[in-house]
């Protein structure tokens, strides 16, 4: 990097770099959802009672009910919010979430994150799930039966309508009755936990054996949409839509722009999870079913137009018996270090795109130094100081090059004179010097290429990382995902390439290129004020710890004559 060429080089790339990613943003290749046949259609209607409930509710609300025979998911419902009924509220407060869960269904209407303000000291937290309109979105689940199914527009009956756990566990149970088949519907939370359990009990008290499936679903709008975010945005490259996994055929995305014209139907034969996601935080299910049906759909006359859903396989439950089906919800930040622990691949919602091969092991050799010196600002700085050490030896041998060719400068301008009307002639004669001196001119250029993907991968983790997400250092830097107010780094930055100029042996440069060069510290620090404080503050100690290690080594080179 301490070539004045190769500046304009990083410049030109990284540039590139951006370029790309607005146009894989804007005209890139839409993922392939897989698609595969599912089974038999569902044959047997929704029985008169349900067919009657309610003229306002459309024939997309009222489901299908499942035969005995294996079935697809299409066959379930999904919410029409424009028609969405409701039921009874219940509020339940723990440490970090707050949850609103509607009588009508079951569902999970509402979830704050009580842990991640909106903006720093923000009272105003992050609102993931929401009920209200225009914001709708929704965790939703039920059971369909070939003889009583209950889904979420069935109204379940609840004990209380306010539940604080702020130390321990507690279970929130909610009941339905039809016919002799009692549900109970309980979530299981905890004080400091993102995850709850879901665990529909049906007890078959009627006189014949009930069977069924569970159905899992998230469906809500994109206010995204026609939005246009600025350039400083943390979150505009980020992936928004719904993804599901399953540990053979890994990670499939489906973007919202991309739910109209491509769906999901797949069945997996293994525990997999659904789920939406956005910026730093999203929801999923857990499916524990060892085969589900996963569905995309998209209705586009529905304020919650988006829509993916699994359904497990079939339970029996003879009569005078009970048996439970169980499934677990994720709602909240998307933690690295915790999601392997809930599910294998949760953390691939962690999108850190084509650089995650060096964008992974980077979080990870960052997030052990935080867990040791526990400030962000600092450990980013550590990090960069491993880096240095890890090519020293490589970096020594280009400023040993460079520091020679300094030294050389005077020959080359003699020669530059002599040559003046006959440039080629000049560059035979200064590559000829080169190679009697012992001198390469392009030996600046690999570790300077090698900076670029580091640089590019520790943007993504600062992007894309919750846990840096409002991170504060010290002094006037209190968020490192957030450009810097005062634009100090940028400052520091451009002093350093600056100074790094002036050791820099600029041989053949003709006068326009020198001029140019002149203004790339100005050039980078406009453009590094853009960027979050973290990048810049990796880059402004990655410039400085350069710029003395070029410095020593010419000063040593220079001693020696």
């Amino acid at each position: 990097m301490n070539n004045p060429k190769n500046l304009l080089l990083i410049a030109l790339f990284f540039l590139g770099f951006l370029l790309y990613s607005q146009w894989q943003l804007d005209y890139g290749p839409k993922p392939q959802a897989e698609q595969t046949s599912t089974q038999n259609t569902l044959s047997t209607q929704l029985d008169e009672t349900n067919a009657n409930r309610s003229k306002t509710e459309t024939s997309e609300d009222v489901p299908q009910v499942a035969s005995s025979t294996p079935t697809t998911t299409e066959a379930v419902p999904q919410q029409n919010a424009k028609q969405r009924q409701t039921g009874q509220i219940i509020t339940v407060t723990t440490n970090v979430l707050k949850l609103e869960i509607d009588t009508l269904g079951g569902s999970v209407v509402y979830a704050e994150l009580l842990k991640y303000p909106v903006k720093k000291h923000s009272k105003e937290n992050i609102v993931l799930l929401n009920r209200e309109t225009g914001k709708n979105y929704y965790a939703q689940s039920g059971l369909l039966s070939a003889q009583q199914s209950f889904i979420h527009t069935d109204i379940y009956d609840a004990e209380k309508t306010n539940y604080e756990v702020l130390s321990g566990e507690a279970n929130i149970p909610l009941t339905i009755e039809k016919d002799g088949v009692r549900v109970t519907k309980t979530y299981h939370v905890s004080a400091d936990d993102y995850l709850i359990t879901l665990t529909d009990t049906i007890n078959n008290q009627s006189s014949t054996s009930w069977q069924g499936q569970q159905y899992k679903q998230l469906q809500r709008t994109n206010p995204w949409l026609n939005k246009e975010p600025s350039f400083n945005d943390p979150g505009r490259i980020s992936f928004k839509g719904a993804a599901y996994f399953e540990p053979e055929e890994g990670l499939t995305q489906l973007a919202f722009e991309d739910f109209e014209e491509d769906k999901i139907n797949v069945t997996v034969n293994t525990k997999a999870w659904i789920s939406m996601v956005q910026h730093y935080f999203f929801s999923s299910f857990i499916l524990l079913d060892e085969k589900s049906d996963i569905v995309s759909k998209y209705l586009p006359n529905s304020e919650t137009p988006y829509l993916i859903r699994a359904t497990s396989g079939f339970t029996t439950v003879v009569s005078g018996a009970s048996s439970d089906i169980k499934t677990q919800l994720y709602i909240g930040p998307k933690i690295q270090e915790k999601l392997p622990k809930i599910a294998k691949g949760l953390d691939l919602t962690v999108d850190y795109g084509m650089f995650t091969a060096i964008s992974k092991p980077l979080f990870w050799v960052l997030n052990h130094i935080h867990n040791i010196v526990q400030n962000w600002g600092w450990s980013i700085i550590l990090l960069t100081i491993l880096i240095k050490l890890l090519f020293f030896k490589l970096t020594e041998k280009q400023y040993n090059s460079m520091a020679r060719m300094r030294k050389l400068q005077p020959r080359i301008k003699t020669l530059k004179e002599r040559h003046k009307d006959n440039k080629q002639k000049f560059n035979e004669e200064m590559m000829g010097l080169y190679k009697k001196e012992k001198v390469n001119p392009m030996g600046g250029c690999l570790p300077m290429l090698i900076q670029i993907p580091v640089f590019i991968s520790l943007y993504w983790v600062l992007q894309e990382s919750v846990e840096l997400r409002q991170a504060p250092f010290m002094l006037w830097l209190q968020d490192l995902s957030s450009p810097d107010p005062f634009y100090i780094l940028p400052a520091i930055n451009a002093a350093a390439m600056y100074f790094t100029q002036k050791l820099s042996p600029t041989p053949g440069m003709d006068p326009m290129q020198a001029k140019i060069m002149k203004f790339m510290p100005l050039g980078f620090s406009i453009m590094f004020a853009f960027f979050p404080s973290g990048l810049v503050l990796y880059w402004a100690v990655n410039s400085s710890l350069s710029l003395l290690q070029q410095w020593i080594i010419t000063k040593r080179i220079d001693a020696a004559g």
